[in-house]
């Protein structure tokens, strides 16, 4: 771990530490990796697994929807890493089946996955709030977002595009719902026309928007935040009190990938309890291992209102959910 500090500093320092390469030519010795990850998330842990392994690495960096089309469409694409496995489940035909040695260190919920991914963290769905903007108002959960004078003022990306967005999405139908997703739509409908027409393209226009003052409030997910956090931002987590859906995000490796071994050491690495410690002491992202503690930072899991959902509805339905929701927000555009 001692290696590891020294490294990552110098990693994360590196201005031109090789994410964002999309110019350089094609080396066949090198993976070809996919990710909406953010960008400060991505330089160390690609900087280090370079270094430990001898192994380049090309980072496309792009939201989860393109992401998954990019694997779909280019078999030069080696990895899609992270996006949640709700969002990506019902794509799993796209990628290869691997079982990481790791694996026996993980907890059981993140063992055995039924589509052919690693977990790779475990992300609750948090609300970010500026609190120079917010004044005097108590955000506790969704029902607060209603405030009229919040009206405008709240960042929500595009479930469509990105990931988290779409994580919310269901977490408001489930939390909002009493646990019947049919019964959350009232909620969606009048949280659509709160945002005002503002429906933004990323998961990072979400977090950067409400640290660097342009939103009083957005829902985002929970490492983005403590990264914001972390920066001196004047921000502050908020964890539902109607319930928060934790989703683990995976790593996926493209079936059609000429360079299998290469994507398995990739997995590994990333799943290795020295970067699993990083990821959740340093970057502040809940690690899938059972000899891995959670940040200081973060909200300890049994403080949270954890609730659950069901999976097979969730992939079953993702295409439905968001074809609904794209027709709600635009009704209450038109209305």
């Amino acid at each position: 771990m001692k290696r590891w500090g020294v490294t990552l500093i110098i990693a994360a320092l590196a201005a031109g530490c090789l994410i964002g390469c999309k110019d350089k030519e094609e080396d066949t010795s090198s993976i070809v990796v996919v990710s909406p990850h953010p960008n400060g998330f991505i330089k160390p842990l690609i900087h280090e697994f370079e270094n430990s392994t001898g192994i380049e690495v090309r980072m496309i960096e792009c939201g989860t929807a393109d992401a998954i089309d990019k694997v779909a469409e280019d078999d030069d694409v080696d990895i899609m890493w992270g996006g949640s496995v709700l969002t990506v489940g019902p794509f799993s035909d796209l990628f290869y089946q691997y079982e990481t040695p790791n694996e026996k260190y993980f907890k059981d919920e993140y063992k055995a996955s039924d589509i052919a991914c690693t977990f790779f963290s475990d992300v609750p769905s948090v609300i970010i709030i500026n609190n120079d903007m917010i004044g005097g108002k108590k955000i506790k959960g969704y029902a607060d977002l209603l405030d009229s004078d919040l009206v405008g003022k709240i960042a929500f990306a595009n479930p469509a595009k990105s990931s988290s967005s779409f994580e919310h999405l269901v977490n408001m139908l489930y939390a909002m719902g009493g646990g019947d997703p049919e019964k959350g739509w009232d909620y969606v409908g009048k949280f659509t026309k709160s945002l005002s027409g503002n429906l933004l393209d990323s998961s990072s226009m979400v977090y950067e928007g409400v640290a660097n003052g342009r939103y009083a409030v957005g829902l985002t997910f929970e490492e983005a935040a403590v990264t914001m956090l972390k920066s001196d931002k004047h921000v502050s987590i908020i964890y539902m009190d109607e319930g928060v859906v934790s989703t683990p995000d995976g790593i996926y490796i493209n079936k059609n990938s000429k360079k299998i071994d290469k994507c398995k050491k990739f997995v590994d690495f990333m799943t290795d309890r020295n970067t699993q410690i990083y990821i959740a002491q340093t970057l502040g992202r809940r690690s899938v291992r059972i000899d891995v503690e959670a940040s200081g930072l973060v909200l300890p899991k049994n403080d949270i209102n954890n609730i659950t959902v069901d999976k097979k509805t969730v992939t079953e339905n993702k295409d439905k959910w968001i074809a609904k929701f794209k027709d709600i927000y635009e009704e209450g555009i038109d209305g």
